[in-house]
């Protein structure tokens, strides 16, 4: 209250004291155009003005009240135009999700000159046309879309593999996968779906090369990523193992550095160390050196039925000293099966018959078995005992 009457004393005053200068001096202004003049005292002109200048205000006040129903009925235009977007891109994705695929792309076509949403919108429609076979079309759709928005390449990339491998185009999945991985070694579904499709291909070491990213990246849980590694690395072997002549000779260098950069999980795994060394072998041919030593290495670590028999099978330079190390081995194997089974083989090589003998009945006393039935029916054979040898043939053939 106190301000109000404040204000009204201030106003008060203020036309006061500008009541007296107008008294004192009225002041002259001389407006001239031409042959037109005008004259004036100032404060006519300043009132003038200040009348003129509220006149603009509300007029342009009223302007602005006649275009409010035009506002009004443009918002609610574009309010029901976007509903009508949204309604038709949720049947649209809706007849996608039914697999209406003709359906959904007719209801994606005409949503797309104009919608607000291009990036739910387009690579819906190149969904759709991908269902139906039309490769060609989702693809130019889809480069559309990266034209229109660039950031959008990682998406473009990964719907169109997901295409292909609906169609069954692996190659060209693969190739967009692997684009995908180049731009964004970290994409999880990509990655996912990367593993996959060259598990699928066989192409061995570009998995073991991604799962060292998917490892790095912890993608996979231990024993996920575990399971892939040795299935990797073994088919790598295995693969290695079916080369031949100068291909044969580089593979050697090949499975090496693949083994000495194989991660635990592997290099303790029997089956991938049994498939090294199978590849090893293979691969040296008649001079295993590299093999026998890689055996005898890691029979000292690790004690593998399978890594003793295939020791058996290596053309040994030096059969009297292999020998001496396979019966070492008793002293930590002296139930196994296979090492007798082993030195069975060894002494037969030799010519130990007696030897051998005794220690391929050790064998079959301790778990009988195919091979050492069969392996004790050529040693009976060879020291004449027929009859002994067709009983033996007839037991391996039982297995």
């Amino acid at each position: 209250m106190r301000f109000l009457v404040l204000v009204v004393v201030l106003v008060l005053l203020a036309g006061a004291g500008l009541g007296t200068l107008i008294n004192v001096d009225p002041g002259y202004v001389l407006l001239a155009w031409g042959d037109t003049s005008i004259e004036m005292s100032l404060w006519v002109l300043l009132m003038a003005v200040a009348l003129l200048f509220v006149a603009v205000f509300l007029s342009i006040r009223f302007i602005v009240a006649l275009n409010l129903p035009f506002k009004v009925l443009g918002d609610w235009q574009e309010a029901s135009r976007i509903k009508r977007m949204q309604l038709q891109t949720r049947h649209g994705l809706l007849a996608l999700a039914d697999g209406q695929n003709l359906r959904a792309q007719k209801k994606f076509e005409e949503l797309a000159p104009t919608t607000s949403q291009p990036i739910v919108v387009l690579p819906a429609l190149a969904t759709a046309m991908g269902r139906q076979g039309k490769l060609a079309e989702a693809e130019k759709v889809l480069d559309k879309l990266v034209a229109e928005f660039p950031g959008t390449q990682q998406l473009v990339y990964l719907k169109f593999a997901e295409i292909c491998l609906h169609q069954g185009q692996h190659q060209s999945a693969l190739e967009a996968l692997q684009s995908l991985h180049k731009l964004n070694p970290q994409h999880a579904e990509a990655n996912q779906l990367l593993l996959d499709l060259l598990q699928r291909n066989q192409l061995w070491p570009e998995l073991i090369d991604l799962l060292r990213v998917v490892g790095n990246y912890k993608q996979l849980n231990d024993e996920q990523l575990a399971q892939q590694q040795q299935l990797a690395y073994s088919r790598a072997f295995d693969a290695a193992r079916r080369q031949k002549g100068s291909a044969a000779a580089s593979s050697l260098d090949y499975i090496q550095l693949l083994w000495n950069k194989a991660p635990k999980s592997v290099t303790t795994n029997g089956p991938s160390i049994i498939s090294y060394a199978k590849a090893m072998a293979r691969i040296e041919g008649e001079t295993a050196s590299q093999t026998e030593a890689f055996i005898e290495r890691c029979l000292k670590q690790q004690w593998l039925d399978e890594l003793v028999l295939e020791y058996a099978h290596l053309p040994l330079l030096n059969l009297q000293n292999s020998l001496k190390k396979a019966e070492s081995w008793q002293a930590n194997a002296q139930h196994s099966a296979a090492l007798q089974l082993t030195l069975g083989r060894l002494c037969r090589r030799l010519e130990l018959w007696g030897k051998a003998q005794d220690y391929l009945q050790v064998s079959i006393s301790l778990q009988a078995s195919k091979e050492a039935h069969a392996e004790m029916a050529r040693l009976q054979h060879k020291m004449g005992h027929i009859d002994a040898a067709i009983e033996h043939y007839r037991l391996a053939s039982v297995f």
